[in-house]
C-alpha cells in the first residue's frame, strides 16, 4: 500500500497525463473520503465536469471493497488527456457479480451504477486480490 498521507496531486504535466493514490481504510467513511478525493483531484486536473459521473462509480466500487472485500483498499486515478481510469485494489480474489434488483430492494444497483457512469469497467485478478477498474471521459478513449 503506498501514500498514507494523500497529498493532492500536482498539476497536469506537459504530457497530459497525470496520476494519483491514496490507501483507504475498510471502514464505511471510506466513500465519502474517496468521493472528495476523487472531486478535488479533478478540479486540480481541470476536469470538473468529470466528478458527476466519477463520484458516483467511486462510492460504489469502494462501497463493495469494504462492505464484500472487507479489505483496505488503493484508490488511484490515472489521467489521460480528457479521460481518467480510476482504479480500487483490494485484497479479496471474489469478484463483483451484478445482482437483478427489483423495485423494493435495497441493494443490488451497485455494479449498475458502476457501468451507467462509466465507459467501460472491468477487473483485473493480481495476486493478493483483485483490481476494479473504469474510464470516464469526455468523447472517446484514445
Amino acid at each position: 500500500m503506498r501514500n498514507l498521507n494523500p497529498v493532492t496531486p500536482s498539476p497536469v504535466q506537459d504530457d497530459d497525463t497525470a496520476e494519483a493514490c491514496w490507501d483507504l481504510p475498510a471502514v464505511p467513511e471510506a466513500a465519502g473520503r474517496a468521493r472528495r478525493l476523487v472531486r478535488d483531484t479533478l478540479a486540480t486536473w481541470g476536469l470538473s465536469t468529470l466528478a458527476d459521473d466519477m463520484t458516483p462509480v467511486v462510492s460504489e466500487v469502494v462501497t463493495n471493497a469494504v462492505v464484500h472485500a472487507n479489505s483496505a483498499m488503493t484508490l488511484s486515478l490515472h489521467r489521460q488527456g480528457r479521460h481518467v481510469r480510476g482504479e480500487v485494489a483490494d485484497r479479496s480474489t471474489v469478484w463483483p457479480t451484478p445482482f437483478p434488483a427489483g423495485p423494493d430492494e435495497e441493494h443490488g444497483r451497485g455494479l449498475a451504477i458502476v457501468a451507467a457512469y462509466s465507459k467501460r469497467w472491468g477487473v483485473d485478478p493480481r495476486t493478493d486480490g483483485k483490481t476494479v477498474w473504469f474510464v470516464c471521459g469526455e468523447g472517446e478513449p484514445s
